[in-house]
């Protein structure tokens, strides 16, 4: 694997956790289908305010601010991890 993949791979680690924990209804069985494909919304039934809430956590915890229009495109975890990661890439 290359640093980018590795890269790649922690940051949908660090936001299937972060999803995992705001969401908080989540059965165990639940938790452990979140993966790269998880679309945040549908296929857990979350709503428009505890989407709110998850782009809040993942913005304090990477210090990114993806604009509304940005995170509007979003909704896998793997496209969130993409998002971040051109935004880190940005300040670096």
């Amino acid at each position: 694997m290359t640093s980018n993949e590795l890269r790649r791979e922690s940051v949908i680690k660090d936001v299937t956790a972060i999803f995992i924990d705001v969401i908080g209804f989540l059965t165990d069985d639940e938790k452990k289908m979140v993966n790269g494909r998880t679309h945040i919304i549908k296929d857990f039934n979350v709503d428009g305010d505890d989407a709110t809430e998850v782009g809040m956590a993942l913005e304090k915890h990477f210090s990114v601010k993806p604009t509304l229009e940005e995170w509007g495109k979003v909704a896998l975890i793997y496209e969130i991890a993409d998002l971040i990661i051109k935004h880190l890439d940005k300040k670096s």
